[in-house]
């Protein structure tokens, strides 16, 4: 995955937006990309690990600028190089008795991560396709990923936003309103991309091993 500045994607918005400070912009811009890649699922990074024998959950690891939100996809590989995919579940129908097994199943667990089901009975190599978000509002670079297709969109958002901020220079509900349906538009754009699944979020694989969470 690759980061850019978010300073320096500021240009456009700064532009309609004169008499706002830069930490304001810089704000709105990041809180404008959440949002869209929250509502979207569309950014999507892998994550490399494996099973530890008796144990059900799993910690996906931390980034500095990013967050994992949800999982997309689950693969795993036995020692025979045997591959297959895990179905998302809910976790509150897993049935507590059940022995340990090769996992057939995962559940996202908020934050940041995962518990399989049936309890693995041995090792399996796992390859997760775990959807991400900037970390933060804060947060001083962002993927470029979204941003080669979906910039408009994103400024389009921040833009809806800071005009919204009552009783500034710059506040222009009327107008906030166009830029708002400008997002919601390029919101669904991307949601139909992500079904289709033409999305091109970052396919590395970040190199790290699981974090082991309790047994259960």
């Amino acid at each position: 995955m690759n980061f850019v500045s978010v300073n320096d994607q500021l240009a456009n918005i700064a532009q309609i937006v004169r008499r706002a400070p830069s930490i304001v912009l810089a704000r709105a811009f990041v809180r404008a990309y959440r949002d869209f890649c929250n509502q979207t699922r569309w950014l999507k990074v892998n994550v490399a690990g494996a099973t530890v024998s008796g144990t059900v959950q799993y910690d996906l690891g931390t980034d500095t600028y990013t967050e994992i939100v949800g999982i997309a996809a689950v693969q795993a590989t036995d020692s025979q190089g045997q591959k297959w995919n895990l179905q998302g579940s809910n976790s509150s129908m897993w049935d507590p008795n059940r022995g340990i097994d090769r996992p057939m199943a995962y559940a996202y667990v908020p934050n940041g991560q995962m518990a399989l089901y049936p309890t693995p009975n041995g090792v399996y190599d796992l390859l997760v396709s775990a959807i991400v978000q900037p970390k933060s509002e804060t947060v001083t670079q962002i993927p470029s990923e979204c941003l080669s297709k979906y910039s408009n969109e994103i400024e389009a958002g921040a833009l809806a936003y800071l005009l919204m901020i009552p009783n500034e220079p710059w506040t222009n509900p009327q107008v906030a309103q166009m830029w708002a349906a400008n997002f919601r538009s390029g919101i669904a754009n991307a949601k139909a991309d992500v079904a289709r699944q033409h999305q091109s979020g970052s396919q590395r694989v970040m190199g790290r091993a699981f974090l082991i969470g309790g047994s259960r």
